[in-house]
């Protein structure tokens, strides 16, 4: 009876709280960075940077928002139109958002690898052909 009284009191963005921090992936030649502010005010914010040889080669603008009791991803990269992607699955530490009428990506997922790691992954078709692209992020260290 506890968990379902603690469920009902829980607002659909604690669900994504794992992601709150600072996420960084380490290239050959750069880096990809992800931050997300921690939930509130039912939405949380994020953005991220990749740079490769130097010199930022893009950026997106993110944030996870509730609506009717229903969360979705939203997506601004690097100056192109804006992409929602409705909440398809979630479970603890997991986050599955689809828009299977979205370009590629269709599909956006975060997994957390434990408290100092996070999956971040989009999947979906290009021409008729399944494609995935992992993002396999450390938490940043302090000050960085």
């Amino acid at each position: 009876m506890l968990a379902l009284l603690l469920a009902l009191q829980t607002a659909p963005i604690d669900q994504a709280a794992f992601l709150a921090g600072c996420w960084k992936q380490d290239l050959a030649n750069g880096v990809v960075e992800e931050q997300w502010l921690a939930p509130g005010g039912g939405m949380m914010l994020g953005m991220s940077r990749t740079v490769r040889d130097g010199m930022a080669r893009g950026w997106e603008f993110t944030r996870i928002q509730e609506a009717d009791g229903r969360l979705t991803f939203v997506a601004l990269p690097s100056g192109q139109a804006e992409g929602a992607f409705p909440l398809k699955s979630a479970g603890p530490g997991e986050l599955v958002f689809e828009n299977l009428a979205h370009d590629f990506p269709q599909r956006v997922i975060y997994r957390s690898q434990g408290p100092d790691g996070l999956l971040g992954r989009i999947e979906g078709e290009i021409d008729g052909k399944p494609r995935s692209v992992d993002f396999p992020y450390k938490r940043c260290a302090a000050g960085n």
